[in-house]
């Protein structure tokens, strides 16, 4: 998978704030719209305060990411049919090691594009679905990234990423699928444990 950096970034904080937190994100008011653009300005600000260490910033972006993402969902589309099949233990090991493996992946990539513009130019409601259209504006090109909410009870909460049109959720499922027809949920979750043990 290939995502531009600020998508990665996004995700990766995302990652990093939902493995320290107990998944319970606070109401978000408004439309979609109003969650995404809330937090991804958040987000950018904490980035071009230079006045901040790298674990200051990390933990206010925690705060940030706490609030528009949804842990459990996210972690139940990626495994798919798969998330029925596992045990309780395996669901709520699995959660972690996804985030995790998310982490992991963008590690390094903090500051990118932190000078860009972000244009954020649609909202489609249906139900209690939604997709947040946002466009970075970069010098050479634009690169089209699109939120995927769900309304719950208290608010509408980022469910997936879709980054020039490939969705962060899809991409990784079709990893985990082969992984588990393979060795089963089991073998995922050795190879996801090994794999988050091994990084920095």
């Amino acid at each position: 998978m290939r995502f531009p950096r600020l998508a990665t970034l996004l995700i990766r904080l995302a990652a990093y704030m939902l493995l320290s937190l107990s998944f319970q994100a606070n109401a978000q008011s408004g439309s979609p719209m109003d969650t995404v653009q809330t937090t991804v300005n958040a987000i950018l600000e904490i980035l071009r305060d230079p006045s901040l260490t790298e674990e200051t910033a990390r933990d206010q972006m925690r705060v940030e990411i706490g609030k528009a993402f949804d842990a459990r969902a996210m972690s139940q589309s990626v495994l798919s049919t798969n998330w029925r099949q596992a045990s309780e233990t395996q669901q709520g090991e699995f959660q972690d090691l996804f985030m995790q493996t998310l982490e992991n992946t963008y590690m390094g990539r903090l500051e990118a594009y932190t000078n860009e513009t972000v244009e954020f130019r649609d909202e489609d409601i249906s139900n209690t679905r939604s997709t947040v259209d946002t466009v970075i504006v970069t010098a050479n090109n634009d690169i089209p990234i699109n939120y995927k909410l769900r309304q719950r009870s208290d608010g509408w909460f980022v469910y997936d990423v879709e980054v020039e049109n490939v969705s962060m959720v899809s991409s990784y499922r079709e990893t985990y699928r082969s992984v588990v027809r393979r060795d089963g949920m089991d073998g995922l979750l050795s190879q996801m444990r090994e794999r988050a043990s091994s990084q920095p």
